[in-house]
């Protein structure tokens, strides 16, 4: 007795606490632990630096360069010995505005990766929605399932006596033994999806595989209303950071490219001086400027333009990809609402309805196990479908939210 309470006592320690976790901390916890996320969050501090770096009222450091050199007179000019020394302190200019148009593109390339971030903030919770979705489908399909075994218990429990007071064949007992089985079976494959669902959620949490998470939570048995198509775009228009990124794309790339343009300016040194000799010293100013006979910035003016026409194409294509994206999750929206109005108002209620009133005619003895069994399939299959369609109606609210940036609450 005293080992048996060990045991037991040993179980209940190691097993893990259950913990019930919502969507919206669900999303938060997703957001804080997720790699890529993290890594473009350093990279908004790579772009501030690059900022930071263009905004520099001089890009070149001043260079001083020093001389001293030893000079003997000749032996008929007395052969005296003097030393020479020469300072020199110089500094490299921009001219032609090249500072305002570096100072343009890098903040531009900030706002874009800041976008970015944002933008795969809004990918990875639509990714948090769905999977979170279908935990709680599956969850809702193990309670199903465990309800059909408790069911199919119960007609068992009746064919059985009815069996020994010899009402039915043997075959129905038989039947009654099968389907007990089939739903036992059901509700270990359930079990698994319900598990390989969290596992799944718990992945892409950034949590560690827990035994005891479980997802808190109903899947809808409505739906919020749609804006129509125009009203969808002023949405994305509005919300959809990548939308806002590509745009501040196009515009780094043309302040690059104007930039490199800039660029193809030489830039003026300015040098002071300062000499001394045996007889005098010398101070004075020195200006130079590289004359642009071969290098006037042809490879970087060219890539510049090719990179901002790369930005513009990139532009036009997300264009034509969001209008797709938009219709066709109106499309699923529109069908999941249709089919989720069907299931409540013409499918569900009747089917439950014909249940109830064949197990209680075959408890009477007015029909056969046959006839049971046909109304437990037709009843069982709508409310698994009814499952999958309220499944299906969140996954089609969680697309559109996706394609529109926003929330459609």
């Amino acid at each position: 007795m005293t080992r048996m309470l060990i045991v037991l006592s040993c179980m209940l320690f190691s097993a893990s606490p259950a913990f019930a976790m919502t969507l919206e901390q669900a999303v938060e916890a997703a957001l804080k632990n997720n790699p890529n996320l993290q890594v473009l969050r350093q990279e908004q501090i790579a772009a501030q630096g690059r900022l930071d770096q263009a905004g520099l009222l001089l890009q070149s450091n001043p260079v001083i360069e020093g001389g001293l050199s030893n000079k003997k007179n000749q032996i008929d000019a007395g052969g005296e010995q003097f030393q020479n020394y020469e300072l020199r302190l110089s500094q490299e200019f921009e001219i032609a505005g090249q500072r305002g148009q570096r100072i343009a593109a890098a903040s531009m390339d900030r706002e874009k990766v800041m976008l970015e971030t944002k933008d795969r903030e809004r990918l990875l919770t639509a990714e948090v929605k769905d999977a979170f979705a279908r935990a709680l489908a599956s969850k809702k399909k193990k309670e199903l399932a465990g309800e059909t075994v408790k069911l199919q218990e119960e007609l068992f429990a009746f064919a059985e006596i009815k069996f020994k007071a010899g009402e039915v064949a043997a075959l129905e007992m038989n039947l009654a033994v099968v389907e007990l089985g089939k739903a036992k079976r059901d509700l270990l494959l359930a079990t698994r999806e319900e598990r390989e669902s969290l596992l799944s959620l718990q992945g892409l949490l950034g949590l560690r595989p827990d035994t005891g998470f479980t997802a808190e939570g109903e899947l809808p048995s409505g739906a919020p209303s749609a804006p129509d198509k125009e009203g969808l775009r002023s949405l994305a228009a509005a919300w959809r950071p990548d939308i806002q990124a590509v745009s501040a794309d196009v515009s780094a790339t043309t302040s690059a490219m104007r930039l490199a343009g800039r660029q193809a300016v030489p830039n003026v040194t300015l040098s002071g001086f300062y000499e001394k000799d045996e007889r005098a010293d010398i101070t004075g100013l020195m200006l130079s400027i590289p004359l642009p006979l071969f290098d006037r910035n042809q490879a970087g003016r060219k890539e510049a333009r090719t990179r901002a026409e790369q930005a513009r194409i990139r532009q036009a294509g997300l264009e034509r990809s969001v209008e797709r994206e938009l219709e066709e999750a109106l499309v699923g929206f529109t069908t999941a609402i249709e089919e989720l109005t069907l299931f409540r108002k013409e499918i569900l209620d009747k089917a439950l309805e014909n249940l109830e009133l064949v197990n209680l005619s075959y408890k009477e003895g007015k029909i056969g196990f046959f006839e049971v069994r046909l109304a437990q399939k037709d009843t069982l299959d709508a409310q698994f479908a009814y499952l999958e369609s309220r499944l299906r109606m969140q996954l089609a609210v969680n697309a559109l939210e996706k394609a529109t940036g926003g929330s459609l609450k």
